[in-house]
């Protein structure tokens, strides 16, 4: 009887030991000690800006939670004017190091505000913090060609890391191979975006492509419930959409 309980009390000494690791390692990806110890930003704060002039952020940054990489990206997140940010193509690793993110309004206005926005594995975000800015854009004179440039191209397939129907867990990020063919040497930059109503993010661009080819994105929707359909998107160099279709899917997120 003595061993019975020797065993009983191990197995238990055990199974809070597997709790207790398990939930330090959830608190550890949702918690970051993540500095910014530089930011160098290209042109100048105070600069006047045409339509789609990016803003490059040099970010110098250390971390050592979570113990994983950190998907980041430079925002505008006032709504005020239509921007385009820069996708997280090379995440941040713990330790020391440097990385450049592009956002930049695609038509006239002003820019106050830029933010360093970072999320985990689970797209849970840890860190935000904003910067300061004083930019200005203005119109930039683009002919009718260059606002249709590229018009004509499609996406002609796209293949998804989870076929659906499917139910998934919240959080979950979701792969997508997209197959195009482009006509303009220019490139155009392609999106897959979740329609829904629900907290999500999607992947940002990460340089326009070019001719005929694969190009991977992808989605995640953060909150329980139903996602019925993604959208297509592509625009050209002068953030003109020259392509766009819904897709149906059927995705049930459930509590993560």
């Amino acid at each position: 009887m003595e061993n019975v309980y020797i065993t009983i009390a191990g197995l238990v000494a055990i199974g809070l030991v597997v709790y207790f690791v398990r939930r330090a390692r959830r608190q550890d990806t949702t918690r970051t000690d993540l500095k910014i110890t530089g930011v160098r930003i290209d042109p100048p704060s105070g600069s006047v800006l045409q339509a789609n002039t990016p803003i490059t952020v040099t970010l110098n940054y250390r971390y050592s939670a979570p113990r994983e990489p950190l998907y980041v990206w430079v925002k505008i997140l006032d709504t005020t004017y239509d921007s385009i940010y820069e996708g997280s193509r090379d995440c941040l690793e713990p330790g020391s190091g440097q990385v450049n993110r592009r956002v930049h309004l695609t038509q006239a206005g002003s820019v106050r505000e830029l933010f360093i926005v970072a999320k985990n594995q689970e797209f849970v975000e840890v860190f935000n913090q904003a910067l300061a800015v004083d930019f200005t854009y203005e119109q930039a004179e683009v002919d009718e060609e260059w606002l249709n440039d590229g018009k004509g191209s499609e996406i002609t397939g796209i293949k998804v890391s989870i076929p659906s129907p499917a139910v998934v867990k919240a959080g979950t990020r979701i792969d997508v191979d997209v197959a195009y063919t482009i006509n303009t040497e220019e490139g155009l930059d392609i999106w897959v975006i979740p329609e829904t109503q629900a907290n999500m993010t999607y992947e940002g661009t990460t340089g326009r492509q070019v001719g005929t080819g694969v190009v991977a994105r992808h989605f995640t929707v953060i909150d329980p419930g139903k996602l019925g359909s993604v959208r297509l998107v592509m625009k050209n160099a002068a953030s003109q959409t020259v392509y766009e279709r819904t897709v149906p899917v059927d995705y049930t997120y459930t509590a993560a």
